[in-house]
């Protein structure tokens, strides 16, 4: 028996209580296609919905008939339907189907044929012809009707016992069959034509996890032409900036293979409201075959892929990209697919894979789990991590997605309530490991549909969501785009994007960006900047003061600071990072030295800032350095220099600890001396008390 093409399209679940129940009701009288089924023609069979009904004109091999929604395996449940077979052979049968699995082609039916058999099982799917492989024998049975009269055929499961009704008369009881798949529908087994009518599915004891108070009214906002194409347009990843979008395109004329490549990745640019049209992303980042991205970094200038075992990626260069590079994270695959998202701070990547470690492994399901990898402070990936099982279920997850806050994971699932075959949901992570979760909650019916919803990405401002839909687009699949309310928010971020700049030129520098929190001492994030136009973006979650600064060879970089601890929405800052030539005289302010209030006393978050001075000294053995140490104006000029001194012997001793030789390091406090600023404001009297240091000696 073949299975119909695009036979698994999901389920809208009409639910009591705006989509928060606890029963699961289908009643479809095929007035329209409100729950998704195929409809075409495939193998020399059609499936048509018109005039109230389903018309299946099944070929000789056989169809099954499938939509795949939620549902609770060996939970009891009620499915019934009408069938009139109108023609074709009578030798074999036609009715309800549920359970089925199309990997392992098993399902549970209950059919009936004209010449008034019927057969109720649980068996693999036969291949062609006569009887089901695996069938108990054919029942005789005087309820059945004769070809061209209506036969309505009814399971119902009731405390693990199955009752099979026939025209409202009992004819078969026997214990419940076991679930492979969640599709549920209609098999026919051999040459007809059938119509369908009034199908229903009922089961109780289903309860959607929504948000509280869930805002209603979403509109899914189709992203028009320039990006989406007549075939499928896929898996979006947006820009942390919002302002480019990449997305792959399946078996289209444009692909470096034309329509037999199966898959290109392309990019639109954001101006104002406004996409360019997509151009294709051209070698070596596509070739003729597939090429799927798994990731942009949050700077924009690295892509990362996987090829099902390991992870690769590639960086921009100033003519395009560079040659691959394995990371070193690993991951055996054994799931037909595989998807990964890098976190906004570069040190971690989210994945779906399948394999024995799996909570629930089946050697023979496409059942993925979602797992991490995290890269620790020497840049080494870990062995990955399973989330645990409030993420991860006994079916598929898919597609995970973690915003800029690092905290807020997203992702589809097949094993949890929701509105079709796979529901988008959200979960926050909980403490700084990554195996407490949240209980995930569904993002609702006007996100989550009928049609399959995966995919789904958000830039840095959370303003908007991206993801894919097949309802009513410009092709087979579509990328839309959303307007989210508080509730469905990440944590807000600050978003960093500015230039690494030569600062004596101002001409661009590539460079590596590090971050780090200034209360623990730790890198806590990486980018790079564009090699041509010295571009860079990165995102800084609320909580904490961190310090940054570019790093070139050849060049000291001046550090800045920002101070997160109070903030609490999303923000943008615009902020140059300048480098210096290591040259004689070229003095460097040292903006994350701090002391405590009017004493020579440094405070930890001073260390990383001085760390760092020990280490271009210990890079430049023969480099000696002059320290300068300033304060404001408030109070009296004397005792303000012995201060000022006191710190720079302060700096000094520190940097010796760490094995810098006395003689490399002299150093004078110059109190409120060389002002940067006016003393007229406390932020301008902190600019100027500050720690420089000036090379005497290269």
């Amino acid at each position: 028996m073949n299975v119909s093409k695009r036979i698994l399209p999901l389920l809208l679940l009409f639910l009591s209580l705006a989509g928060y129940s606890q029963t699961f009701n289908i009643h479809d009288t095929f007035d329209d296609n409100r729950y998704n089924w195929w409809i075409g023609s495939s193998d020399g069979g059609s499936e048509q919905i018109h005039a109230g009904k389903m018309f299946l004109d099944v070929p000789e091999s056989g169809w099954v008939i499938s939509i795949s929604p939620y549902v609770e395996f060996e939970k009891d449940f009620q499915a019934e339907a009408s069938f009139r077979q109108t023609a074709g052979l009578t030798d074999n049968g036609v009715g309800l189907m549920w359970g089925y699995s199309l990997k392992g082609k098993e399902q549970n039916y209950f059919i009936v044929d004209a010449n008034g058999r019927t057969s109720p099982s649980s068996t693999p799917a036969t291949e062609k012809g006569s009887a089901p492989k695996g069938a108990r024998e054919w029942i005789q049975s005087s309820a059945i009707k004769p070809l061209g009269q209506l036969n309505v055929l009814k399971v119902e499961q009731i405390l693990g016992n199955l009752n099979f009704y026939i025209n409202g008369e009992k004819v078969f009881s026997t214990s419940a069959f076991h679930w492979r798949g969640s599709s549920i529908g209609f098999v026919s087994y051999t040459k007809m034509t059938v119509e369908v009518d009034d199908y229903t599915f009922h089961q109780d004891g289903i309860v959607i996890n929504l948000p509280p108070n869930l805002t209603k009214g979403f509109v899914k906002e189709n992203l028009g032409p320039a990006i989406n194409s007549p075939v499928d347009d896929l898996i979006p990843r947006i820009s942390a900036d919002g302002q480019f979008l990449y997305f792959g395109r399946e078996n289209y004329e444009g692909n470096l293979g034309g329509k037999e490549d199966g898959e290109d990745f392309y990019v639109s640019v954001r101006s104002g409201t406004e996409w360019s049209p997509a151009q294709n992303m051209g070698s070596p980042v596509n070739t003729s075959g597939v090429d799927n991205i798994c990731s942009i970094s949050t700077d924009n200038n690295t892509v990362l892929f996987a090829d099902g075992s390991k992870f690769w990626e590639r960086s921009r260069t100033e003519s395009g990209w560079a040659d691959p590079l394995e990371i070193g994270a690993t991951f055996v695959n054994e799931a037909t697919h595989f998807e990964a998202c890098l976190s906004g701070d570069g040190k971690a990547i989210l994945f779906a894979g399948k394999n024995s470690n799996n909570l629930f492994y089946d050697k023979d399901e496409d059942e993925r789990d979602v797992y991490v990898t995290v890269q620790d402070q020497n840049g080494k990936w870990s062995q990955p991590v399973n989330l645990g099982s409030t993420i991860n279920t006994k079916q598929d997850e898919i597609s995970p997605f973690l915003a800029a806050d690092g905290r807020t994971l997203y992702y589809s699932t097949r094993g949890k309530p929701g509105y079709g075959n796979a529901d988008i949901f959200m979960s926050k992570r909980v403490g700084d490991g990554w195996t407490k979760w949240t209980e995930p909650v569904n993002l609702g019916p006007e996100i989550n549909s009928s049609a399959y919803d995966a995919y789904y990405v958000i830039p840095a401002s959370g303003d908007y969501a991206y993801m894919v839909s097949d309802l009513d687009g410009y092709g087979q699949a579509d990328i839309v785009r959303i307007k989210l309310p508080k509730e469905l928010k990440p944590d807000p971020v600050v978003l960093v994007r500015g230039r690494t700049l030569d600062a004596k030129t101002k001409r661009p520098i590539s460079a590596d960006i590090l971050i780090g929190n200034l209360a623990t001492n730790k890198e806590v994030g990486e980018a790079i900047s564009d090699p041509k136009t010295g571009d860079y973006r990165m995102v800084l979650p609320y909580g904490t003061n961190y310090g940054f600064h570019a790093a070139a060879a050849g060049y000291l970089s001046i550090s800045e600071n920002l101070e997160l601890v109070t903030m609490s929405k999303y923000t943008e800052i615009e902020k140059d990072l300048y480098l210096l030539p290591i040259i004689v005289g070229q003095s460097i302010q040292l903006n994350n030295v701090f002391f405590e209030q009017a004493k020579p006393i440094l405070k930890p978050e001073s260390y990383p800032e001085l760390d760092r001075l020990v280490a271009i000294m210990q890079e430049n053995p023969t480099m000696e350095i002059e320290l300068n140490g300033y304060t404001d104006n408030i109070g009296r000029s004397v005792s303000l220099i012995v201060l000022s001194q006191d710190r720079v012997g302060t700096v000094k001793k520190y940097m010796m600890a760490k094995g810098i030789a006395s003689r490399r390091i002299t150093g004078k406090g110059y109190g409120p001396a060389n002002p940067v600023a006016n003393n007229d404001t406390e932020e301008h009297r902190k600019m100027n008390r500050r720690v420089e240091f000036k090379i005497t000696k290269k």
